[in-house]
C-alpha cells in the first residue's frame, strides 16, 4: 500500500540576506543526498510560531470560506429565525445600550459582513455601535498589511459604526493578575489609554519598536467607546478561539465599576467559543472543506500524527476542522526523539502500520547555541535517513516546515559571540516519489495547505485536490493539469 510521509522540521527556512549561514548539507548529509534526487520548491509563510502555521496547514486559506459560510448559513435571509440573534436584537432594542463588536481583523472583507449584521437589526440611528479590533498577527512584517486592512475597515464601516479599542490578542496573559485586570479597567471602562485617531501612525511606531501586533498594548481611537451597564457585547469570531482573558477583564471589573453584582452585559458570539463562560452563539462551527478530517473522510484514509505531547491537543483541534473530537481516522503518537532514533521503529511505523498518511512533527530548539542547533540537526538528519530508506521506491516523501524562525543566539557555550538566524519568510519543500519522473513532472510553489493536499493526492489520485505536482509544460501549469 502506497503511503505519504510528511517530515516537518519546523523552524527550518530559507536563509534571508544577512542571516548567519548554517551549512545544512554538512550538518544533514541525508537531506543533502535526498535533495539530489528530489523535486524542490518553496512556500511563502507569515508566521514564526506553530499556532497560525498549523491553522494554515490543516485548514488552508480559511478567510474567503469563512465569510462565504457566514453569508450563506448564518447572517442571511433566515437570520430572524435564529433564537440567539433574536435575543441579542431584543436586548439592543429594549435598552439604551451600546453595541460592542469584538473582531480579529484578518481580512478587510469582514467589514461587509458586519455592516450587513448591524443593518438587519434595524437599530435607532442614535444607537452607538463600536467595533473593537483584537490583533492576532504574529510578526512585525504584517504591519503593512494590517494598516491596509484597518484603514479599509475604518472607511467602509457604516456611518453609525466606529472603531473603538485596538489591542493585541496575546497582550493579556492566560492567568491575569489583579494589577493586569485593574490596568485593563482603564481601557475598557474609562478609555483612559493612548488615543490614536490615525491608527496607521500608531502601527508604524509599534513596528519601529519591534512589538508584534498580537502583543501590542491597547489604545483607543475615540473617547466614547467605554463599556457601560446594559451594553451588548458580541465576539464576531470565525473560529472557536478562547477569549477568556478578555471576558475575565470585563466581568471581574463590571461589578466594581457599576457598584452592583447584578450588572447586565449580555454577551454573544458568532461561532461557539471554547470558553469557561456561558456565551450564546449563532452557530456551533464552520465546516472546513480542506481540513485533514474532511479530506480523510472523503477518501476513506487514515492518518498518524507524531507530535510533541504539548501540541497534540491543538493539532487535534485543527486537524478536525477546529473541533475537539475523537476521530477514528486520525491517531496520535507522542514524539520522543530517543525512541525514533531507531531504524526498526521507523520501519514499523511506515511499512507495518495501517496508516495512509504519516506526519512527523518536529520542532527545532532555538533557545541554546548555534553549535547545539547543529548537533540537533545531525540527530534529526539521522532519523530522516531512516525515513528515506523506508520510503524509497515505495511511498511519497515530503520534507518541509510550517514556519521559519528569527533568532539571535551565541555561537557556542565557549564562544558567546551573538549571531542572528533569519528564516522568516520562506520555507523549502523537498518532494520525492518514485512514480513521478523528474523528466516529466515539476513542483510548483504554493501554500502550506497545498503540501497536505498534495500528499493526499499522491495516495488517492484525486484530480480535484490542489496539488503542487504538475506535468512539465507552460500550458499544463497555467491550467493546473497534473
Amino acid at each position: 500500500m502506497k503511503k505519504s510521509f510528511i517530515f516537518l522540521l519546523n523552524g527550518l527556512g530559507i536563509e534571508k540576506a544577512g542571516s548567519y549561514s548554517i551549512s545544512l548539507d554538512q550538518c544533514m548529509p541525508n537531506l543533502a543526498k535526498t535533495k539530489e534526487t528530489s523535486f524542490y520548491t518553496s512556500a511563502i509563510i507569515n508566521s514564526l510560531e506553530y499556532r497560525s502555521a498549523y491553522r494554515q496547514f490543516f485548514l488552508g486559506d480559511t478567510y474567503k470560506l469563512e465569510l462565504k459560510y457566514i453569508k450563506d448559513n448564518i447572517i442571511n435571509e433566515n437570520i430572524s429565525k435564529n433564537s440567539v440573534y433574536q435575543s441579542m436584537k431584543n436586548n439592543l432594542l429594549n435598552n439604551n445600550s451600546k453595541f460592542h463588536i469584538f473582531v480579529e481583523p484578518t481580512n478587510d472583507k469582514i467589514v461587509e459582513s458586519i455592516n450587513h449584521l448591524v443593518n438587519t437589526l434595524n437599530l435607532d440611528s442614535q444607537k452607538k455601535v463600536y467595533l473593537h479590533l483584537i490583533l492576532p498577527q504574529q510578526t512585525v512584517n504584517e504591519y503593512k498589511k494590517l494598516i491596509t486592512i484597518v484603514n479599509y475597515i475604518k472607511y467602509h464601516i457604516d456611518s453609525h459604526i466606529n472603531v473603538g479599542f485596538i489591542i493585541g490578542k496575546e497582550y493579556l496573559p492566560v492567568n491575569l493578575s489583579k494589577v493586569e485586570i485593574d490596568n485593563m479597567k482603564k481601557l475598557f471602562f474609562f478609555c483612559s489609554a493612548e488615543r490614536w485617531i490615525e491608527t496607521d501612525k500608531k502601527f508604524m511606531i509599534l513596528q519601529q519598536e519591534n512589538i508584534r501586533p498580537c502583543e501590542s498594548p491597547g489604545f483607543c481611537t475615540t473617547t466614547d467607546c467605554i463599556i457601560e451597564n446594559n451594553d451588548v457585547i458580541m465576539f464576531y469570531n470565525t473560529n472557536r478561539n478562547n477569549y477568556d482573558n478578555f471576558l475575565q477583564v470585563i466581568y471581574e471589573n463590571a461589578n466594581d465599576i457599576f457598584k452592583t453584582d447584578n450588572y447586565n452585559l449580555p454577551t454573544y458570539s458568532l461561532i461557539k467559543l471554547d470558553t469557561k463562560y456561558q456565551i450564546d452563539s449563532f452557530a456551533e462551527n464552520i465546516i472546513y472543506e480542506k481540513s485533514l478530517s474532511n479530506l480523510l473522510a472523503q477518501s476513506n484514509k487514515k492518518a498518524l500524527i507524531i507530535a510533541p505531547v504539548q501540541n497534540i491537543r491543538l493539532v487535534n483541534f485543527l486537524a478536525n476542522g477546529q473541533n475537539y473530537i475523537n476521530n477514528p481516522n486520525i491517531s496520535f503518537m507522542k514524539l520522543d526523539i530517543n525512541t525514533f532514533n531507531n531504524s526498526n521503529t521507523i520501519e514499523n511505523i511506515i511499512n507495518r502500520c495501517n496508516y495512509d498518511l504519516i506526519i512527523f512533527d518536529y520542532h527545532m530548539k532555538t533557545d541554546t547555541t548555534i553549535n547545539d542547533l547543529k548537533n540537533e540537526l545531525e540527530l534529526v538528519d539521522k532519523i530522516l535517513g531512516y525515513v528515506t530508506t523506508s520510503c524509497v521506491n515505495k511511498h511519497s516523501l515530503f520534507i518541509t516546515s510550517l514556519y521559519g524562525m528569527k533568532k539571535t543566539l551565541p555561537l557556542a557555550e565557549y564562544n558567546t559571540e551573538m549571531v542572528t538566524l533569519d528564516y522568516e519568510m520562506e520555507i523549502p519543500i523537498f518532494f520525492y516519489d518514485y512514480s513521478y519522473l523528474r523528466s516529466k513532472y515539476t513542483l510548483l510553489p504554493g501554500e502550506t495547505n497545498n503540501i497536505l493536499t498534495t500528499a493526499i493526492s499522491c495516495i488517492t489520485n484525486n484530480q480535484n485536490l490542489e496539488s503542487l505536482i504538475r506535468t512539465k509544460g507552460l500550458i499544463n501549469n497555467l491550467f493546473g493539469k497534473k
